[in-house]
């Protein structure tokens, strides 16, 4: 750009050409190529400014929203952690259930216990069991524990809840925010309670097999109300 020939040519492409009737004189068409030249650069720089700004732009919420980073608290950006493919953890496991052969109180009669638990006592009225070390050792104590008790005399058979039959025999199971029920017909046609806690992590059909092993025996009693 530099050389004589193309600061004429710039020259006179920009309408500045040498009138024919005069004589050419090279050192004004030298003048104008020169700034022509000049404003040439002009442009062409200001064109590559813009570029840059425009790839920069583009290029900084790249980096801000790459995944697993938080954006720096100046960059005014919320960004989300990648999702973990690893499982949700579950609320309750659920405890197994064992075979007992202790001492057994009267009144109720079971065949098997949640691992861990223990046959805290009864009465005719109603059978109480709770996790070993249970601070509340009181039999008529309910909340967080496993009960056996007949329906009260006053109350009338189940309608409501999900159908869940016990050993072949008509059931309804219900959940009261942290206690479960589950009441049914026994083999002599007795409707029995069984109330569980919802750590127990049971669903119906586990509490079922449990109601299955109880035997309510021949001195057991309905409270009344």
């Amino acid at each position: 750009m530099n050389d004589l020939k193309d600061l004429l040519e710039l020259a006179l492409s920009d309408g500045h050409g040498p009138d024919p009737a005069q004589r050419p004189d090279p050192s004004g068409d030298l003048a104008r190529g020169r700034r022509q030249a000049q404003r040439r650069r002009l442009r062409l720089g200001g064109a590559a400014a813009g570029s840059a700004a425009v790839v920069a732009a583009v290029v900084v919420p790249l980096a801000v929203h790459s995944a697993g980073h938080t954006a720096s608290p100046h960059a005014g950006q919320v960004t989300r952690p990648a999702a973990s493919s690893a499982p949700a953890p579950t609320t309750a496991t659920a405890i197994a259930l064992v075979t007992y052969d202790g001492k057994q109180p009267p009144g109720y009669q079971v065949s098997e216990v949640p691992r861990g638990w223990i046959i805290q006592g009864g009465n005719p009225y109603v059978l109480t069991l709770a996790p070993k070390g249970d601070p509340d050792t009181s039999v008529d104590s309910f909340v967080g524990k496993l009960v056996v008790m007949l329906q009260s005399r006053d109350a009338s058979a189940p309608t409501t809840g999900k159908r869940q039959p016990v050993d072949g025999r008509p059931g309804r199971f219900d959940v009261q925010g942290k206690t479960q029920m589950l009441t049914y017909k026994d083999a002599k046609g007795d409707w029995v309670v069984i109330q569980a806690p919802t750590s127990l992590g049971w669903d119906s059909t586990r509490l079922a097999r449990f109601a299955a092993g109880v035997q309510v025996l021949g001195n057991a009693q309905q409270s009344r109300g």
